[in-house]
């Protein structure tokens, strides 16, 4: 009596990520309905394992065994999915009827009792060896580690358990004439295998748990058309570099670029044609800029590049690199090749400056790039923050006033802050037209 109420202890501790998985089923995350199912099986074959004493020995081992089979193989199909791999179904599944049927012969044979602990421990140690070697291969695909952690312990766990419980009954424990038995090895197995299973299926929702809210937390954080930063991503990324060019006095360049002519490729290839226009700018512009600096899309054919640490040479050639790369990367739409170029306004961060003000500057150059014949970059204008005291310019500004000066006068090569190793910034590179 006391074993059974051991098992149906088990049986509902086992059930309690159920209701909490059942609310998932409906979302896009793979492998959920073979976590619930596995779920529900080896829930149902704990219960059966309480009623041993109550059920025809026929139906308690076929069924429990069955059960708990099937669930151990949809584990390791859900696993699969959720990692977007082949389920491996047909394989599982056969694998699970060899099982299923050995258990059987094993009944309705010689009745083994041992055999069939042996065949048990066997399948739910290769099961769940097989399953943790999929967790471990993909373990860097969720970002929460501590997750993917708590998965590997609760599958290694599990494996390890029945490898002992193998050892134990096969060098010398004698196998108990019942899973009812009250031993101290089989109450010792009941007892672990109590906290291994429910873990187990606990860790699987928090794999799905966790999956979701990163998959939200990264529809805030880029756009799901062009996988840029989105807005409010790349905003909150502004502030906070202002903030800190503020506090140490970093230098920073923001960059605001618009496709150009991207109402007529929109006109004249459909929405479905600016949505590839869109995709495929992000991708060129992303490979073109340095790993450090942020790319993020404000809205319609609008983007903006921070680049950090930048002075004003090294800004002008990165916006350079950009429209280079577009230039050189004409975009292929419904059997034409359609040219892709872009303008660009730079504004330098100034001491005082605040987000919208730096924007408003860059937007202001960005429209003297439009206005100058586009697929160009032009420099904003140097001027003091509102409500300032005049101070002495540092380097930095120094050298962004020569460069803006001599580009709105439209000196060919500008040499920056005359240092050697400088780049030359031409009127060339502010405009190819």
């Amino acid at each position: 009596m006391t074993t059974s109420l051991f098992f149906l202890m088990w049986g509902l501790a086992t059930a309690l990520a159920l209701p909490l998985l059942v609310p998932f089923r409906a979302s896009e995350v793979g492998g959920i309905r073979a976590f619930m199912a596995a779920n529900a099986l080896a829930v149902l074959s704990l219960l059966v394992y309480a009623a041993a004493g109550i059920v025809p020995p026929g139906v308690y081992v076929i069924v429990s065994n069955a059960a708990w089979v099937a669930a151990l193989s949809l584990v390791y199909v859900g696993v699969r999915q959720f990692f977007g791999l082949s389920p491996h179904m047909l394989r599982a599944a056969g694998v699970g009827l060899l099982c299923i049927l050995a258990f059987a012969l094993m009944l309705y044979g010689e009745d083994d009792q041992r055999g069939r602990i042996l065949l048990f421990s066997t399948f739910t140690c290769l099961g769940a060896l097989a399953t943790g070697r999929v967790i471990f291969r993909q373990r860097r695909r969720l970002k929460t580690r501590g997750v993917m952690l708590y998965l590997m312990l609760a599958i290694f766990g599990l494996a390890a358990l029945h490898a002992l419980r193998l050892a134990v009954y096969t060098v010398g424990g004698q196998a108990p004439a019942s899973m009812l038995d009250p031993s101290p090895w089989a109450l010792f197995f009941i007892v672990c295998g109590a906290v291994t299973v429910p873990a187990l299926f606990l860790a699987l929702l928090l794999l799905v748990q966790t999956s979701l809210s990163e998959q939200m937390q990264a529809a805030l954080t880029f756009d799901s058309l062009t996988r840029a930063y989105s807005r409010r991503s790349i905003l909150d990324e502004l502030e906070r570099e202002l903030q800190r060019c503020r506090r140490v006095g970093g230098k920073l360049a923001v960059l605001l670029l618009d496709i150009d002519h991207f109402k007529s490729i929109n006109d004249r290839y459909g929405h479905a044609g600016g949505d590839t226009a869109l995709r495929h700018y992000a991708q060129v512009v992303q490979r073109a800029v340095r790993a450090t600096d942020r790319f993020g899309r404000l809205g319609g054919e609008e983007f903006v590049l921070l680049m950090y640490d930048c002075d004003p040479a090294r800004a002008l050639v990165q916006a350079q690199r950009v429209c280079d790369a577009l230039r050189d990367a004409p975009l292929q739409l419904q059997g034409a090749e359609v040219p892709m170029t872009t303008s660009g306004g730079l504004a330098l961060f100034q001491r005082g400056d605040t987000a919208d003000g730096i924007l408003v500057r860059a937007d202001a150059a960005l429209y003297r790039a439009k206005q100058q014949g586009r697929d160009r970059v032009e420099m904003a204008s140097i001027g003091r923050a509102p409500g300032r005291a005049p101070q002495p310019d540092s380097p930095a500004d120094a050298a962004a006033d020569g460069i803006a000066a001599a580009l709105a006068a439209g000196v060919d090569e500008v040499i920056v802050d005359g240092a050697a190793d400088a780049p030359a910034a031409r009127q060339g590179a502010a405009s190819t037209a």
